[in-house]
């Protein structure tokens, strides 16, 4: 009897330590729907309210465990080291394995490059690598990104050969001569500040017009703080496009672009759960912040995984400079936690988590902003002596 006792008492300690457990709730990043959100309101909105749920108790804040991010701008500096070495050593094979994956690496990474000066280069000494083999075709199409990306600019290489400098300015004045083309950028959200090769060209959307053909390097920066970036390939005589959106791929960049562009639906709503389960939360919190007269509006969901069900919290007004956002979200997560899945009022598939409407902005046009000057290769220099040159012989004086 007393084993059994024993038993009992352990399982029924059990059984009370599991009610006990503290539920775990997940903050998902908040997502601003304007360019004209002040920068970072959407992580700081989300950090806040993170913060005022680890402070309550029998609550667990179910946060990512944290990770260093790859250092691929470094790995693709690495690479180019190692092309160079393998093509002083006429290892081209080698050299060009290296420099497609210094290539790809330095595009991985585009929104962390000031400009497209290392880029440029890797292309220019890939189409070194292949005239080099005889690849002459591809060493041109090699030679015209590195002289789009950098316009302006004489390449370093050109410096080391005549008859690559020459080569180079062959390419520029065949590239001069193409028709140009445009580039229309549009951005989830809209009015995102844009750059392109360096320059800026205004808010998104924009149509970017007599743009040389070739590849360039643009830029973004998110209300989020976010920067991202890549490579567009302008084209002669054409429109091309690029829908510039939250960085990133998976659950989490689905949900980030579906909230940015006000609207969630079934594939939003699996991002989320998707993002909940790898968490192990009980609960998920997600949203949108917007412009609301002078100050900011919270739109607000709670989210129970399995449950396929998104509940709309009331809408909380914060300042502009979220100076004073601490008591309304105390607020918001008592409601959370005293009401749990039960906060809030179900809403209907597809929704869009403001009701402020977000205005498409008239699309503006600007000209490319850099000047195509003609590429001269520099003049060789002399060597420096590497020897004190000699004492100048006197001359004869006759008695």
């Amino acid at each position: 009897m007393k084993r059994i006792a024993l038993l009992l008492s352990l399982l029924l300690g059990t059984s009370l330590g599991a009610q006990e457990a503290p539920r775990r709730v997940a903050v998902l990043p908040i997502q601003a729907l304007t360019g004209d959100v002040p920068s970072r309101a959407g992580p700081r909105v989300t950090l806040r309210l993170a913060t005022e749920l680890r402070a309550v108790e029998g609550w667990e804040l179910a946060e990512p465990p944290p990770s260093e991010p790859p250092e691929v701008l470094a790995q693709a500096r690495a690479f180019m080291k190692d092309a160079e070495a393998r093509r002083q050593q006429r290892d081209f094979a080698g050299a060009e394995a290296a420099l497609g994956k210094a290539i790809e690496a330095f595009s991985t990474v585009a929104a962390e490059l000031p400009s497209g000066n290392e880029l440029a280069d890797a292309h220019a000494l890939r189409a070194a690598v292949r005239y080099a083999q005889g690849q002459d075709e591809e060493a041109a199409r090699s030679l015209s990104s590195a002289l789009s990306l950098s316009p302006g600019r004489t390449l370093p290489l050109t410096a080391t050969s005549p008859l690559f400098a020459r080569t180079v300015e062959r390419v520029h004045a065949a590239l001069r001569e193409q028709p140009r083309g445009s580039v229309r950028f549009t951005s989830v959200p809209p009015g995102v500040t844009l750059t392109i090769d360096g320059q800026p060209v205004g808010i998104a959307p924009v149509r970017v017009v007599e743009v040389p053909p070739g590849a360039h390097l643009w830029r973004a920066v998110l209300p989020s703080g976010e920067a991202t970036g890549g490579i567009v390939e302008a084209v002669s005589g054409k429109e091309v496009e690029v829908r510039v959106k939250p960085p990133g791929e998976g659950p989490g960049a689905v949900l980030a672009s579906a909230l940015a562009s006000n609207r969630l639906d079934t594939a939003s709503v699996e991002a989320a759960e998707a993002l909940a389960q790898t968490l192990r939360a009980d609960l998920a919190v997600l949203g949108t912040i917007s412009r609301s007269g002078s100050g900011l509006a919270l739109d607000a969901f709670l989210f129970v995984p399995g449950s396929r069900t998104l509940r709309r919290v009331p809408r909380i007004a914060l300042d502009i400079d979220l100076l004073d956002a601490g008591p309304p979200l105390r607020e918001l997560t008592a409601v959370l936690t005293s009401r749990g899945a039960e906060a809030g009022s179900p809403v209907t598939l597809p929704t869009a988590p403001s009701s402020v409407a977000v205005e498409a902005s008239r699309l503006a046009q600007v000209k490319y902003p850099l000047q195509d000057k003609p590429v001269s290769a520099p003049k060789p220099t002399a060597p420096t002596p590497d020897r004190a040159p000699l004492n100048p012989r006197k001359p004869l004086v006759r008695p």
